[in-house]
């Protein structure tokens, strides 16, 4: 029961330094997999101020991967060396 998707609905508009009107994006809930294999949302937040005609639309956007640690950043410092480690 992972998440399937991000959803993703336009919280405000800017102006960038071209001048240009863009939307500023926000993470308002996601999307999940049931036992039976149906989706079912879970909305966190409701973009009140991003409402038009009292509805917002929003994106599902596929999670992205993470990148993975490799085992020199996954292993923990020794502590029996912290001695070495004090600078005096």
């Amino acid at each position: 029961m992972g998440i399937e998707y991000y959803l993703k609905a336009a919280v405000s508009e800017y102006v960038d330094k071209d001048g240009a009107t863009k939307k500023r994006y926000a993470t308002i809930g996601i999307v999940t997999r049931t036992k039976k294999n149906d989706l079912m949302a879970k909305i966190e937040m409701l973009p009140l101020l991003g409402m038009k005609e009292g509805a917002f639309w929003c994106y599902l956007n596929v999670p992205e991967d993470k990148p993975t640690q490799t085992a020199t950043q996954a292993t923990a410092p020794d502590l029996n060396d912290i001695e070495s480690d004090i600078p005096f």
